[in-house]
């Protein structure tokens, strides 16, 4: 048996999968933002550890406030009162990047740089994380980073790729006992990108210093990512629009895609295709569709049992070829709308043209403007489909 649980993540990612009748493993992708951990997974983990079970594995998919803060309190909070066991832990950071460090110290004055782009950092993700506090009694951050945590509680990081990168290019499928674990994204290119995007920010702020192996870069890079925001998003009049128009919405997935989605962040990305008991679930996190297509192609796959979509249903993450090839029964839009106003209509639409003729459901775990333009009896009768909204006040509960 599979349990899959969709958090309230607000307009990010949280997602609990327990796998097995007794002596469940558990595998926790992303942790949504400090108000997720407090409301939602936290009972949970303390209810997984009261029976003996720990989590098998975290995957934290790149560096997104919306995928990160709340696994930031969780980690912290984790370290000082030992919540649950976690076996490994897959995140992405300065030192798996390949960049060329040089031997010798940091002076005086580079120190100083570091540690005010630090200062910044913290300053940072203290206001949004207090900005989305409801309740007194969710204490908010005041500021560091997952890998010096991570490097804290003396996790195994990134253990079953032997502390390198985790990357398709070193090693493509992971087996913990009878379940096995694909790494869809990202490659090494994408990660190249994303060194370089890192190199040249230093270089834009005229920080010309050798780069070496001081703690002070872990911690300033983690800070550098987690401020950079994504651009705005430019939404057609389809997904602006309140009427629901089944000739709009089957020309929208036919169209030629629209510019993709460029953010070298999120192309970052670690999603996986999860299979146990010959069952395959995907959970795609910001992953950009041209490596997700690559990937999937080169395994020779089209069919799942579940599937996570990326970027929270974003049209510049959903090509029509790379809808055809995610065929599934179930899918999974995580998001508020409150960003972007994901999801996009003309994803979700690329996929019901694809697959019209295959019975499927899409779980939103909150009523957003999409869910209700799909919300049409003319519709989900032509296209097959069904919606599941959530509440937004606790968890959807999928089970396979």
């Amino acid at each position: 048996m599979i349990k899959v649980k969709m958090y309230p993540a607000k307009n990010g990612d949280c997602f609990l999968i327990s796998i097995g009748k007794e002596n469940k493993r558990h595998i926790l992708i992303d942790s949504g933002y400090v108000e997720t951990y407090e409301k939602f997974l936290k009972r949970d983990l303390i209810e997984i550890n009261a029976v003996g079970e720990k989590i098998n594995l975290m995957i934290i998919s790149h560096i997104d406030e919306d995928h990160i803060l709340g696994a930031l309190n969780f980690i912290e909070e984790n370290n000082k009162k030992n919540i649950i066991q976690i076996e490994e832990v897959w995140f992405n950071s300065y030192r798996h990047l390949e960049v060329d460090r040089q031997a010798g110290k940091l002076s005086e004055q580079e120190k100083n740089l570091l540690k005010s782009e630090i200062s910044l950092g913290k300053s940072f993700v203290k206001r949004i994380t207090e900005k989305g506090v409801e309740h007194t009694d969710i204490s908010a951050r005041q500021g560091s980073t997952l890998g010096a945590l991570l490097m804290q509680g003396n996790y195994k990081w990134n253990y079953s790729f032997k502390g390198l990168a985790i990357s398709s290019n070193n090693k493509l499928q992971i087996e913990l006992n009878d379940i096995s674990i694909n790494v869809i994204s990202p490659n090494d290119t994408k990660l190249e990108r994303l060194k370089n995007k890192w190199l040249k920010e230093l270089k834009k702020k005229k920080w010309n210093f050798k780069i070496s192996k001081d703690k002070l870069f872990d911690d300033a890079y983690e800070f550098m990512l987690l401020m950079d925001q994504e651009s705005t998003v430019e939404h057609s009049e389809i997904s602006k629009g309140t009427e629901n128009d089944a000739i709009s919405i089957v020309e929208a997935a036919t169209k030629e895609d629209e510019t993709l989605d460029c953010s070298v962040t999120n192309g970052s990305s670690i999603a996986v295709m999860i299979e146990y008991d010959k069952k395959r679930l995907l959970f795609l996190a910001d992953a950009h569709p041209d490596i997700i297509y690559e990937s999937l192609m080169g395994m020779e796959i089209s069919n799942f049992d579940l599937v996570k979509l990326p970027h929270h249903g974003s049209k510049k993450n959903m090509t029509l070829k790379l809808a055809k090839l995610l065929k599934s029964e179930i899918y999974l839009v995580s998001t508020n709308g409150d960003k972007h106003l994901h999801p996009d209509l003309e994803a979700i639409a690329k996929i019901i043209y694809s697959h019209s003729k295959v019975p499927k459901k899409f779980y939103f775990n909150y009523e957003t403007l999409t869910s209700k333009q799909l919300n049409e009896t003319s519709l989900r009768n032509q296209y097959n489909y069904g919606q599941i909204i959530g509440s937004g006040e606790r968890a959807i509960e999928i089970e396979l």
